[in-house]
């Protein structure tokens, strides 16, 4: 079984042919191209006539007498590229309107497409079919997406405009106008070279250009040659007629019967031929005798059909060629002939000529007495006459005669006869038309269109360069064709003409109304390019585009009109990188907890965080409010913001992206989010000791290694260049010779990329210490960060015992142990105890009691229960400088009933030591 592979969807020869058995999935496979990847499959195959759908590629199996076909759809992508490798010819089929549009190059070995870029790391403006609308927050410049192609045409012939309309994103903005720009110019600075507009979600764009969606069939633009587009040339020798053995005359037909010749292909509407035809007159010799008695005056007579030449007039010009007259033109002396069927006679005298001298008189007309007498073939035309062509066929002609260049109406057409070679028709002037360019779609298969663009440019002017050198108008005519492709029908033809005198670059635009068809449409030249080179006639097809249905709202987004003048007005290279920087409106946080009513242009970590959320259908009554407005008065004062762009990506992502630019982490607290900061603490949460552990404490100490990193390099979004830059962050005596690099997303100011660096970087040079320990529920009263002080039965740290009872005495509180206290001498001592809550209380300053296992303490009320209905509450005693093991948990995991695993990790007050200061500069 044959696969036949072709290039596109209209009719041709296969460019290549493949042997297959077996499936259609399997063909791919085997040529090594997984087509499952693709939403919309770049080609459709049809067996037999009919396209098979996509999901029975793996089930049909190809037999022998299938009819395959393989057709390129114009999709683009890595796909398209590996077929075309596989076939051996590159498809250029990618959407050429998501790029600036090449006018001088090839994409013939261009690479595949890599790794797609992030729309916060995006450089141009591109459509991104059936992806996921990137979401803003806080500030940050945007390249808004294409949501209709972008629509080039000639709003004149000197101004080449570019209308697109593009998706900001979801939701509402606050953008300035010098924050709308073109690359690095803003629209106001381009007057009125350029303009946008923004619609919030929702608004009717029904009557906005911008919105219309006009499909750019790739196949017209420019080649592989360098030609701004398809050329349209005419072969000289295309209005040149060799003549044919025989001509049928009838009215205003001229017909060349089988096998006697054909008409030049360059003939068609509004060429302009002389026609001569052959006709037998009776010649005869008269004497009209003269004014005076025995004088003779002779005149021929020529007796004849002159319908062809009708209506003439006493002293009007007739050329006349045969029975023995030089071929000129002569003038009607006297005639009758019958004005309807051009029968009669005529008598013809010659012009008056000058005299040989300046000053000599003119030589007066005389009769015609010369012809050849009986029965003659002659020629009779008007001189002033000439034939335009109205249809052309390859043997038929229809034609009107024109007068000094105007329609004559009153002309009664050809009698019916035959003749042989002697009848002339020549090229005298108008249209000789070029070949066909290929047949292009307009339009998408399956897509219909009302209405159709044509781009026409003169890439060297147009016009004539005189001897002087002033410049004067040349005029071209091209003939547009379309018809439905669906159809059965004959080409319908639009004729244009253009007429300008300048070697500028101009270039025409023209709107065809198609009627609701799924066009094709071919171009051709109808005027003779010109051989001299004091003109500039060149002509290429530069575009054809259709405009197809499209949508008139998007509830949801808020979107863009854009329209500039391109052309010389601005570099290629920066048409589709129009880019905003829009601020997020979104409601607030208040003061008392609640959010604000209307929306507010915010840089909030807050508030997009609660925005996330509020997207998959969580609220307030999920939300742990009050830690959320702690931190939101942490962050604001510090000036500690979030500003991104999201592509597609899960909740749990943006949500610790977000937190993460406040030094904070996303957790999920007795079923509430709860953001967790990570920041300078001095209140103990819990404790855990030997009293409250059922596996001990295990201390690991990870030191330094040659191959740590010595520095940390964080990369960031620039909020004032808007490009990727990179800070350092080293502590004293580091090289920088390896660096940890890190990518940081939603912090565009260098400073507060400089601080989480650092906080990075003394983390890993100060929190080097690592805990784990088992408890049965106690650790069930901490959570991820909680800040506790951990103890061990190490000597020379902080102990633990029960308390046994407490009692009043001067001084505070006489505290019972069930362990006996080691005092060091010269040292401060405190205690602390675990509240019946968990809760770590103290430390306070301790003396010894009235033995060893007592002490004195300044414990405020309410103090500690002891009582045999609950657990007693746990003491913990040592020096002032090492009483514990400072901790934040890193993990809590439940082992089964009644048991739970604990990591935590040592806090150390260095590592926010950089939290408040600058970047060295």
């Amino acid at each position: 079984m044959t696969i036949r592979l072709y290039p596109s969807l209209m009719p041709g020869e296969p460019i290549e042919t493949h042997e297959w058995a077996g499936t259609v999935a399997g063909w791919f496979a085997h040529k090594g191209i997984d087509y499952t990847t693709y939403e919309n499959q770049p080609v459709v195959v049809s067996i037999n006539g009919v396209d098979l759908p996509v999901d029975l590629w793996p089930e049909r199996r190809l037999h022998a007498d299938d009819d395959v076909e393989m057709r390129l759809l114009p999709h683009g992508g890595g796909f398209s590229k590996v077929l075309g490798i596989i076939t051996g010819t590159f498809f250029d089929v990618v959407f050429g309107w998501l790029m600036p549009r090449g006018r001088g190059g090839s994409d013939y070995n261009a690479p595949g497409q890599g790794q797609k870029l992030e729309t916060s790391q995006a450089k141009a403006n591109t459509a991104k079919l059936g992806e996921v609308v990137p979401e803003l927050a806080g500030r940050f410049k945007r390249l808004p997406d294409y949501l209709t192609p972008p629509h080039r045409y000639f709003k004149s012939e000197r101004e080449q405009w570019l209308e697109f309309h593009a998706c900001i994103g979801p939701g509402h903005y606050d953008i300035q106008p010098e924050d709308v720009r073109v690359g690095n110019t803003t629209f106001d600075s381009l007057g009125e070279d350029g303009s946008y507009a923004l619609y919030g979600p929702g608004a009717d764009l029904s009557a906005v250009s911008t919105n219309e969606h006009w499909y750019t069939a790739d196949e017209v633009g420019g080649t592989s040659s360098g030609t701004a587009g398809l050329e349209l040339s005419v072969d000289p020798a295309a209005k040149d007629f060799a003549g044919a053995t025989s001509y049928v005359f009838d009215n205003d037909t001229v017909v060349l019967p089988e096998e006697a010749g054909e008409f030049p292909e360059g003939w068609g509407a509004g060429t302009v031929v002389k026609i001569a035809v052959p006709r037998t007159y009776d010649v005869t010799l008269e004497n009209l005798g003269g004014p005076f008695p025995f004088e003779d005056i002779f005149i021929n007579k020529f007796d004849g059909d002159f319908r062809h030449a009708m209506p003439f007039d006493v002293g009007d010009a007739l050329d006349v060629s045969g029975a023995g007259l030089a071929a000129q033109a002569y003038k009607v002396h006297s005639m009758s002939v019958n004005a309807t069927t051009g029968q009669g006679w005529v008598r013809l005298e010659t012009f008056e000529t000058p005299g040989p001298g300046f000053e000599d008189p003119p030589t007066p007309g005389a009769p015609v007495m010369d012809a050849d007498t009986g029965s003659k073939s002659m020629r009779f035309t008007r001189a002033d006459s000439s034939f335009r062509v109205v249809t052309a066929q390859v043997d038929t002609l229809a034609v009107q005669r024109l007068l000094n260049g105007s329609v004559d109406n009153d002309w009664l057409g050809f009698s019916s006869f035959t003749t042989g070679s002697a009848s002339s028709i020549a090229y005298l002037s108008g249209l000789v038309y070029g070949e066909w360019t290929s047949i292009i779609g307009a339009c998408p298969p399956g897509e219909t269109t009302n209405t159709i663009e044509v781009d026409f440019f003169f890439a060297s002017g147009l016009g004539k360069i005189k001897d002087d050198g002033d410049l004067e108008a040349y005029s071209v005519t091209v003939e547009i064709q379309y018809k439905d492709a669906t159809a059965e029908e004959p080409f319908i033809s639009v004729m244009k003409a253009y007429s300008a005198a300048t070697l500028d670059q101009i270039g025409y635009t023209e709107t065809i109304n198609v009627d609701g068809r799924t066009p094709i449409v071919r171009v051709r030249r109808a005027t003779l390019a010109s051989t001299s080179t004091q003109v500039q006639d060149k002509i290429n097809w530069f575009g054809l585009k259709s405009k197809l249905k499209t949508r008139n709202s998007y509830p949801n987004w808020t979107t863009m009109a854009v329209k500039f003048r391109s052309g010389g007005r601005l570099a290629a290279q920066s048409e589709n990188q129009v880019n905003v920087v829009a601020t997020r409106r979104l409601r607030t946080l208040q003061p008392d907890g609640s959010w604000s009513a209307a929306l507010e242009p915010t840089r909030d970590i807050s508030a997009f965080a609660k925005y996330v959320t509020d997207t998959i259908g969580y609220t307030d009554d999920d939300w742990n409010i009050a830690e959320l407005l702690r931190l939101h008065n942490v962050w604001v004062p510090r000036g500690e913001t979030f500003d991104f762009v999201f592509d597609q990506t899960t909740v749990k992502e943006v949500m610790n992206t977000v937190l993460n630019a406040g030094m904070a982490e996303l957790t999920v607290d007795d079923g509430l989010i709860r953001p967790v900061r990570d920041e300078p603490r001095t209140v103990f949460e819990q404790s855990y000791s030997p009293q409250n552990m059922t596996k001990p404490l295990s201390r690991q100490f990870v030191g330094p290694k040659p191959d740590d990193a010595d520095g940390v390099e964080m990369e960031y979004i620039d909020g004032q260049t808007w490009t990727k830059q990179t800070v350092r962050c080293l502590l004293p005596g580091d090289q920088g010779f390896k660096l940890k690099k890190e990518r940081l997303d939603g912090v565009t100011d260098k400073t507060r990329v400089w601080r989480i660096g650092m906080r990075l970087r003394r983390q890993l040079r100060y929190r080097r210490w690592a805990y784990n320990f088992a408890t049965e529920m106690d650790a069930l009263n901490s959570r991820y960060r909680s800040y506790v002080a951990l103890f061990d039965d190490i000597p020379g740290y902080g102990k633990s015992a029960i308390l046994e009872r407490i009692e009043a005495v001067s001084g505070g509180a006489l505290l019972h142990a069930s362990e006996p206290f080691e005092w060091e001498p010269g040292v401060d001592h405190v205690v602390a105890y675990r509240a019946t809550n968990g809760s770590l209380v103290g430390p306070f300053a301790a003396s010894p009691g009235v033995d060893d296992c007592s002490l004195i303490a300044d414990i405020p009320h309410p103090w500690p229960i002891v009582t045999l209905t609950m657990e007693p509450p746990h003491l913990y005693f040592g020096t002032a400088e090492r009483w514990s093991f400072p901790a934040l948990i890193t993990d809590i995991k439940p082992q089964g009933i009644g048991a739970v695993s604990v990591t935590a990790e040592n806090d150390d007050v260095r590592v926010y030591a950089d939290d408040n200061n600058n970047p060295p500069i």
